[in-house]
């Protein structure tokens, strides 16, 4: 680590800046590059074995993902960017985990590195803001998935650095360049579309560069091509299709959402909770601690229905201090524009704001990925602010705040790991002892259980085409939460199956992301109200079942 961590924005040391921050960040990530397929990792994984053979008709198969089959552009929410990136590297590499996840360190390198030249553009601390932002939960984690949340991170903010530079330097081909990497992350992911009102404020806000906010027509003119493209292949619009499944909710204000949206920015982002602990100054961490205090009054007295019980006395604790972290992010961009009062302010308020609206009301429900692109903001925001105190402090008073957050994001991050890679081995396990023996071997749940299911032969089940014959085994996951017609098994004596044994197994450690029984959703709060928690992970059980008498039947 050079000697002037954080330091200044000299050309000289951000080359060392760089490199660091490519090592750092190597080394947080090449130790999951054998982490299960997981979570929606299977839709890019099937997305791109099409587009390798029909590399012009990204969707057009059909797949059972919601517990019946159904056409592919109805399941993915998302553009196909990240599979033909996928197709590319499968193409050279193969389809294995170390190669695929080998491949997508490429784009998590590209949003680390973009996050320091971003922060070199708004703060004194570039390597400091960038390391606060990526040493996160968010970040290593979505860094360790092959989906495409990092990609459009890394397209979004070097187009954010490009647009600032540049506005300063009256600089085109930045501008330019910005404007089609605005476009590139509209089409890995269509969040990134918020590129457009974020650039286009700041451009009004700052003096010279109202001139440059006419390029934005550039990834408007692209995303409304895709759109077409969509509808004439797919008979509809896959923007508008996903748009309106992310308002199934609505925009309704919901104060539980919301504060369940707080804990998660909070969570994702711990960082900020130790900067406020080891790097502010004496004022502002006396405006926190009042801060904490009233919101602890507000927490026990709250007149709305809490995402937590009180009673739950470990949990409620751990909703506490993740909410008082993401009300320290909250205020440092608030303060900041009220310390600052420029444009750079502005930008990073907008940028945490929106990405947290987005996430708590807008979005269909509240997870990691949603407010993974605030990272950069966040790093700077809370550098900003420390910085106002400590410009020459020394390299430890930047430094140690960010020892226990890479504590946290790494733990959080093996957690995620263990889990995957039970999934796949537990699958492995399945498909071996049913070998060999007679009838089908059917499953229900989905995400990386149903991946690697159907790599060593199972099929899923179609709760709306039930099929099975005497002798067939149905594996069902406890949390299996998909429409089905399955009886539950957990019944004695259900008509046309008998249940004949159960298998339980345990991710190890005591930090759960996903877990109902501990209130995790990492990935959904529809799991939980915290994106992860801190105690003893339980059993997560899986229903063997088999067929004693024919089943046929259909239903719409």
């Amino acid at each position: 680590m050079p000697k002037d961590f954080g330091a200044d924005n000299t050309k000289g040391k951000a080359v060392w800046h760089v490199i660091a921050l490519a090592a750092i960040t190597l080394a947080c990530l090449v130790p999951f590059i054998n982490k299960a397929f997981n979570m929606d990792d299977p839709l890019f994984l099937w997305a791109a074995r099409h587009i390798q053979k029909n590399p012009f008709d990204f969707y057009g198969f059909r797949a059972n993902w919601v517990g019946f089959e159904t056409p592919f552009s109805a399941i993915q929410l998302n553009p196909p960017l990240a599979s033909y990136y996928i197709a590319i590297a499968a193409w050279f590499a193969g389809w294995s985990e170390k190669a695929l996840h080998m491949a997508f360190l490429v784009p998590a390198l590209a949003a680390a590195i973009g996050s320091y030249f971003t922060a070199r553009e708004l703060c004194g601390r570039p390597l400091a803001a960038a390391l606060a932002g990526i040493i996160t939960p968010a970040f290593l984690v979505s860094a360790t998935s092959i989906m495409c949340d990092v990609m459009m991170t890394a397209f979004w903010v070097w187009a954010v650095f490009l647009w600032i530079k540049g506005v300063r330097t009256r600089s085109a081909f930045n501008i330019i360049s910005a404007a089609f990497l605005v476009a590139a992350a509209g089409l890995a992911k269509y969040s990134g579309l918020s590129l457009i009102p974020l650039l286009l404020v700041y451009s009004l806000i700052k003096k010279d560069g109202r001139q440059w906010a006419k390029f934005l027509i550039i990834p408007v003119v692209f995303i409304a091509g895709y759109e077409l493209l969509s509808y004439i292949m797919y008979g509809k619009g896959l923007l508008l299709s996903a748009s309106a499944y992310e308002s199934m909710k609505g925009l309704k204000p919901d104060v539980s959402k919301i504060a369940t949206g707080l804990a998660f920015l909070g969570g994702c982002f711990i960082t900020a909770l130790f900067f406020f602990f080891f790097s502010w100054r004496k004022g502002l961490f006396l405006a926190g601690a009042l801060m904490a205090v009233a919101f602890a009054g507000l927490f026990i007295y709250a007149p709305w229905e809490l995402p937590v019980s009180l009673k739950n006395w470990p949990l409620a604790i751990q909703y506490y201090v993740f909410s008082v972290a993401g009300l320290a992010i909250l205020f440092a961009a608030v303060s900041d524009i009220w310390r600052s009062k420029d444009a750079g302010a502005m930008l990073l308020f907008l940028w945490i704001t929106g990405i947290f609206v987005f996430a708590a009301i807008v979005n269909y429900n509240i997870n990691a990925r949603s407010v993974l692109p605030v990272f950069p903001a966040v790093g700077i925001a809370i550098v900003r602010l420390a910085g106002a105190a400590r410009h020459k402090k020394s390299v430890w008073a930047w430094a140690l705040p960010l020892v226990p957050s890479l504590f946290m994001a790494l733990w959080v991050a093996r957690a995620d790991y263990v889990w995957a890679n039970t999934e796949r081995n537990l699958a492995a396990e399945i498909c071996h002892s049913h070998i060999g023996q007679p009838g089908t071997l059917w499953f229900a749940g989905h995400w990386g259980f149903q991946y690697y299911m159907q790599k060593c032969g199972g099929r899923p089940v179609d709760s709306r085409r039930l099929n099975f014959a005497p002798g067939d085994m149905v594996i069902i996951p406890d949390y299996y939460v998909n429409d089905s017609a399955m009886p539950d098994p957990r019944r004695a004596g259900v008509a046309k199956f008998s249940r004949i044994g159960e298998t339980s197994v345990r991710s190890g450690g005591i930090l759960s992301i996903m877990n109902r029984n501990t209130g995790a959703g990492f990935y959904s709060d529809d799991w939980g109200s915290l994106p992860f928690v801190i105690g003893p992970v339980p059993y997560e059980r899986y229903f063997i079942v088999t067929v004693t008498r024919p089943v046929n039947m259909k239903r719409e």
